[in-house]
This record gives C-alpha cells, structure tokens and sequence, in this order.
C-alpha cells in the first residue's frame, strides 16, 4: 500500500499506463438532473424554479453546514443563506457537462461553511462528531430511500465497507472539515497515521468504485483535494497545477461528485422558515445590482423596437 503513496514511483507507472490524451476513466452519458433542469431556470430569473431548488435540498444542505461548524444551528442557517443568494448569483456558471447539480451545490455550501468554521477559531468543548444516528436509516422512511439515486448507494456502501478507522476519517475530514493535524487529535494518533488512513480509505473507496482498478497518483491528490484534505501550499500547488492539466480538473469534478453523494445519507435538517424569509428579503435587495438583468432588458428593448417597427410598416 504505501508504494500508491510515493509519488516518484506513482507518477512513472501513471506514465506507462496512461496516454496523455485518454482520462483515465471516460465520462459516460449523464442521465437526467431535474437539480440541473432548476438551476437553468434559475439562470434565467425564474424564482419560482429557485423556490424549488430550495424547498427540494434546503433541509440537506443544512445537515452538510451543521456537521462543519460544529452542530452550531444559528451559524448554519447563515451559511444556508449565503449559500443560496450565492446560487441565485452564479446559477449561469453551473456547467452540467462538469458534474451534478447537487454537487455544486454542496461544494458551495461546504466552501461557505469551512469559512464559517474559520471565523469560530476553535469547536466549542464537548462538540460530538459526527454520529452513525445522524446518518439516515434505510427503513426509517422507505419515501426517503427510493429518492436516493443508485448511485449515492453505491458510495454509501463503498464508505461503509472501509476499515472502521479510515472509515471514520474520512467522515471527520469530509463532514466536519477536520484538518489532519485536527484528525488526529481527535483520534488520539499521531498527524502522519491519520494522513495515511484518510489516503488509505480514499485508495480503497475508489477501487470499489472503480471495479478494483488501482489509482494512480492523479486521481488519488484529486480525491485528497476534493475531500478537503490539503491545506496551504500543497492546496495551493495542485490549484496551479489543475490549472494547466484538463486531467486534474476532471478528476477533481469526478470526486466531489462521488463525496456529495455521500451527503445524501445524512438524515436532514428541519430549516426554520424565516431562513427562506431572509434569502427572499437579500434577492429582492440586490435584483436591481444583477448583471445578468442587462442582457435579458436590451433583447426586450430591441425586440420591442423591431415589433413596433413592423406595425408600423404594415399600417402604411
């Protein structure tokens, strides 16, 4: 196992095995996303639609902001807030071709919720992690259940299958934003053993994803990324790199993918309706300030001008 993890001897078998114009892994047909469906719509102005996307997620992406600020519910409802004014800002930057629509939703929430953990400093004493009652049942709602996709199922079932404790780091790293330094004095170990099961745990999740093909250093750095697992330089290194590898970017996507899937057994939060309230009383603030406005009104202008320009040609 630890030769996957030495990135000279990776990065020359990655070389052998991989054509520099071949992803590792093809991306195959997307089926349907009505989440992708409401964000277009979203993209076009349409509230309603955006009320949907709300009303269908809203108790999900709660749960997500809960578990990394530390079960503190006040500051998740913000971050809740932010993170749907956000998407009512960016709906037009969301590229179906890149993801899921839910992924990109939960990667706003996690980002805006990591922020949010930041500004608290520290967890308050006694904070519980993150709890297997916290995750859904299988029988507690069969409704609950036949919504879930096959495969968040399948995620589900390959995080289960982990050895107990690079099963637990990766819930910790993932759900609660942890640090490895943080990990492992969660876990009593010492930061280089709770480095190596989070990597160990995300080598073998993708095996089982993948049909037990091995990773090669690529994907395993993505999947490290994406689960949030690198900080400062190195985070700051692979954003440069993926800059300038399309291959980077695709596994990246690939992976906050699959980690949002996993989001989908949390058993949800109820949310307050005065939160919808307040993100209601932001968009109505800030409509007026949307760029996106600009484009829809000149097309009306223009389109105005050719109407009464042709009714004015036939009444001659």
């Amino acid at each position: 196992m630890s030769v996957l993890f030495d990135l000279r001897r990776s990065a020359l078998r990655l070389q052998a095995r991989e054509s520099p114009f071949e992803p590792r892994e093809r991306p195959a047909e997307r089926p349907f996303d009505a989440l992708a469906s409401l964000l277009g719509e979203v993209a076009a102005g349409r509230e309603t639609a955006f009320a949907r996307l709300y009303e269908l997620t809203a108790n999900r992406l709660l749960a997500v902001a809960r578990g990394i600020v530390g079960g503190r519910n006040d500051v998740a409802e913000d971050v809740l807030q932010d993170s749907f004014v956000r998407v009512w800002r960016w709906a037009h930057r969301y590229a179906a071709d890149k993801g899921s629509a839910y992924g990109w939703l939960v990667r706003i929430v996690r980002n805006r919720a990591l922020t949010a953990r930041e500004r608290l400093h520290r967890r308050e004493d006694g904070h519980d992690e993150l709890a297997d009652d916290m995750l859904a049942s299988p029988e507690a709602d069969p409704s609950e259940q036949a919504m879930r996709s096959e495969d968040a199922r399948r995620v589900n079932a390959c995080l289960a299958n982990l050895p107990a404790n690079h099963r637990r780091s990766l819930r910790l790293v993932y759900f609660e934003g942890l640090t490895h330094s943080e990990l492992a004095a969660r876990l009593g170990v010492q930061p280089g053993t709770a480095k190596s099961w989070v990597r160990r745990g995300l080598a073998q999740m993708d095996r089982c994803l993948s049909g037990g093909a091995e990773a090669g250093w690529r994907e395993l750095v993505a999947a490290h990324y994406a689960l949030g697992g690198l900080h400062g330089a190195a985070r700051r290194g692979f954003e440069k790199r993926r800059e300038r590898d399309a291959r980077y970017c695709r596994a990246v996507d690939r992976w906050e993918d699959r980690l949002a899937l996993l989001t989908e057994g949390l058993a949800p939060v109820p949310v307050r309706p005065q939160v919808w309230r307040a993100i209601e009383q932001r968009v109505a603030r800030e409509r007026p300030t949307f760029s996106r406005s600009l484009p829809w009104q000149i097309a009306s202008g223009l389109l105005a001008a050719i109407v009464l320009g042709l009714a004015l040609a036939l009444a001659r």
